[in-house]
């Protein structure tokens, strides 16, 4: 393994970024994980769980779970429509470039997320209404199409066309291969 590489174990680093959960937003922190490195943040209206899998695609992912309702939502799908140029990192591996990446989701966080942070579910939804909207749909998409109803995978997924993703577009392909005429929205390009 190259020097430059980051060590396994970065829950350290986590904690001391994440830290302002605890201290600024009446957060707990409520378990850790070594490795894979994992941080999950408590409060009586949600959790904010942070992970790192150096083993796997090296992302550090943020993730805010709403407690009534038992839904997640990854930070940077919630961004992703409202703030440019916010995607998920993969291999985050050197130590310089784990740092930056730490200080930035953080950043995240506190900025577009302050709603969520002090308690206020219901104005973080209407907020990011949109993104969670699209989620929705994708996620009852996939349902669908894992489901063998491609005709209504390819419908659900031709109304989300402004915001496909490469995943997206590869299956409405593969749903919309079955040869029948999907919707008017198809048409639209």
């Amino acid at each position: 393994m190259n020097a430059h590489v980051i060590g396994a174990n970065v829950l350290p680093l986590v904690e001391a970024q994440f830290g302002f959960l605890v201290h600024e937003h009446g957060f707990t922190l409520a378990r850790t994980s070594d490795i894979p490195t994992g941080a999950w943040y408590n409060a009586p209206r949600g959790a904010v769980a942070v992970n790192y899998d150096l083993m796997r695609d090296a992302a550090l992912d943020v993730t805010l779970e709403e407690k009534a309702t038992g839904e997640s939502h990854l930070l940077t799908d919630v961004l992703a429509l409202t703030v440019p140029g916010v995607r998920r990192r993969v291999d985050v591996r050197e130590p310089e470039a784990f740092l930056a990446e730490a200080a930035r989701m953080r950043g995240l966080l506190a900025e577009h997320c302050e709603d969520f942070l002090r308690g206020d579910v219901a104005a973080f939804r209407a907020r990011h209404r949109e993104a969670l909207i699209v989620k929705h749909c994708r996620r009852v998409a996939m349902e669908e199409f894992h489901r063998g109803d491609l005709r209504r995978a390819a419908q659900l997924l031709s109304a989300l066309r402004d915001y496909w993703t490469e995943s997206d577009r590869e299956f409405y392909q593969r749903a919309s291969a079955v040869g029948a005429p999907i919707s008017y929205l198809s048409a639209r390009r």
